[in-house]
Formats: structure tokens, C-alpha cells, sequence
């Protein structure tokens, strides 16, 4: 019997070497040395999308679909719009979401055994900036609790995902990953406390906690780590803080009272990049090196990535 496409998408996934583990390895981020997926959540959103591909291209085993064919489906897909809804009740239509194509494109590759090139997607709706300004971040943190507020100025301050709130640990406690090269003069102009926290793909880095949240953060501090389930995953938290998704529902509630419109937690670490980048700037750096360090404090290796949140 021809197993269904999600069996052989399965199939597929757990022969891909980001797969060679258990998946219950993948439950605690920072405990895997996966690059492309972090989590069961994602693998299984992967599993999800390769089978919906082959019944959009009408395969019946995936393995039809080449690298050639991949890539017409993906540039069929960014001329294509998706049904969103409007305030007013009514169906809209937009083009389809950059992360929904590169999400895309990563399952595609995986099928095809070759990483395919980047396919844009025509929806402008993200050209516009995420960051908040100084006020905007104040007025919101003013219809937040106080625990809620106190991580959004982590966030805003050290350039935090909403999850790597829960992963946060003392330089003491932890270390940054040594897998990889990192600039000396991360941090320069900056004083504070050095903590590190698990980001995507489970690498780890230093971030710089101004004096004053570090001193106010440890007073969140458990007596005892607590496991909390994040989307899925498990992540073992010292800190009596919110974070990951909780945090990030929260966040855009309050901006959405507060300003009347909501960019996303992810704007905080808008805001930290491009204040940052400013600050390096006038610190001397040339164009080239204070985009390298502003990319590696947000947890990246990319300085391309820094235009993103320079907008």
C-alpha cells in the first residue's frame, strides 16, 4: 500500500541529518545542535507543508517533485494572494507572507536534496518599520502589569525573542556557543551585566542586561528552575518572568490599547537594532562592522540581515 503524503513526508524528514535524533530530543532548546529545526512544533509544521505542496502539484509520492519543479511552484506561489480578515469583518486579499515562502522553500529543499535560492515574495505590507520609539514602548509598558512590563524593557533593552526571555541565564551559569566567531567588540559604548540565552537553532550567545534590569531581574529569581511548555517545546526557565508566546500575545494586546495598532514583540528588537546601530556609528564604526555587531548581538552572522530592522 503507497504510504499517504504525510508518511512520506515523515519518512523523509527523518532521514534528513537535522533529524537524525529522537524527536524527543528536540523538546529542550539548546539541548540539540539542530540548524533548521528547534523543536517538535516545527517539525511537525514541516511534515504539514510537504505533504500540502504534493497534493497542490497533484504527485503522488513526493520524490516526483525535482528541484526544477520546486522552484516553478514557489514562483507560482509569490504571485499568489492569501484570504486575510479585516477589522470590518470583510475578507481582504494580500500576497502571501515572505516567512510562509522561505518556510516553504526549506521543505522544498529538503525534498529536493538541495538548498533552492531565495524566492521573494510581492507583499510589501513588511517595508514599513516594526521598531517602536522610546514613547511608543512607555505608553505600552503603562497598560502592562508589572511583570510584563519589566520583559518588555528586557526585550526592548538587550534585543530579546520573546522566547529567549524564558531561556535567560547568568554568564556564570552558562556560556555562549564556541561553534562560532564572535567579535570582540560586541557591546562597545555598553555597560551592564553579561546573560545568555538560547536562541534559534539552538545557539546559545551573550547578551548585555543594563545594571539596573539585571539588579531587578534577579529579584525574579526561582529558588528552584521550573519547566514551562512554550509552543510545544519545554524550556527550563530561572526567572519568574514571562516570555514566548504568552509574552507575545500580551505584548500586542497592550500596544493594540496603547497605540491602537501592534508591530509585535519582534518590534523591540527592531528598536534595539536600530538605536544600537546609531550608537555604534557615532562610536566610529564604519558601516560594515557596526551592521556585523548589531547582527551578532540580536544573534545572527548575518550584517545583510541588520537592513531588515534598519527600515
Amino acid at each position: 500500500m503507497m504510504k499517504s503524503l504525510n508518511e512520506q513526508a515523515e519518512a523523509m524528514l527523518k532521514k534528513h541529518k537535522a533529524f537524525g535524533q529522537r524527536k524527543s530530543d528536540v523538546s529542550m532548546i539548546g539541548k540539540t545542535q539542530f540548524r533548521q529545526f528547534t523543536s517538535v512544533r516545527s517539525y511537525q509544521e514541516t511534515t504539514t507543508t510537504l505533504a500540502r505542496i504534493g497534493r497542490e502539484l497533484g504527485v503522488s509520492q513526493l520524490k516526483e517533485i525535482t528541484p526544477e519543479i520546486a522552484l516553478g511552484y514557489l514562483q507560482t506561489r509569490k504571485e499568489q494572494r492569501s484570504v486575510t480578515q479585516i477589522c470590518s469583518k470583510e475578507k481582504d486579499h494580500e500576497h502571501l507572507s515572505q516567512k510562509t515562502l522561505d518556510a516553504e522553500r526549506k521543505a522544498l529543499s529538503i525534498i529536493s536534496g538541495q538548498s533552492l535560492e531565495r524566492v521573494f515574495s510581492n507583499n510589501n505590507s513588511r517595508q514599513a518599520s516594526r521598531s517602536y520609539n522610546v514613547d511608543q514602548v512607555e505608553s505600552i509598558k503603562k497598560a502592562q502589569t508589572e511583570k510584563f512590563s519589566f520583559a518588555t524593557e528586557l526585550s526592548r533593552a538587550s534585543g530579546l525573542r520573546a522566547v529567549e526571555l524564558l531561556t535567560l541565564r547568568r554568564a556564570d551559569e552558562d556560556s555562549k556557543s564556541t561553534r562560532r566567531a564572535w567579535r570582540n567588540d560586541r557591546f562597545e559604548g555598553l555597560k551592564g551585566d553579561l546573560y545568555v540565552v538560547t536562541g534559534k537553532g539552538g545557539l546559545k550567545r551573550e547578551v548585555l542586561i543594563p545594571k539596573d534590569l539585571a539588579n531587578k531581574l534577579e529579584t525574579y529569581r526561582l529558588a528552584q528552575p521550573k519547566v514551562i511548555l512554550d509552543r510545544k517545546v519545554k524550556i527550563t526557565s530561572c526567572y519568574d518572568i514571562p516570555g514566548g508566546k504568552n509574552f507575545s500575545k500580551s505584548f500586542s494586546s497592550a500596544s493594540n490599547r496603547a497605540l491602537g495598532f501592534s508591530n509585535g514583540a519582534h518590534g523591540l528588537r527592531h528598536s534595539y537594532a536600530k538605536e544600537r546601530y546609531e550608537q555604534l556609528r557615532t562610536l566610529g564604526k564604519n558601516e560594515i562592522d557596526a551592521k556585523t555587531i548589531v547582527s551578532q548581538e540580536l544573534g545572527h552572522f548575518r550584517p545583510s540581515i541588520v537592513e531588515v530592522y534598519l527600515r
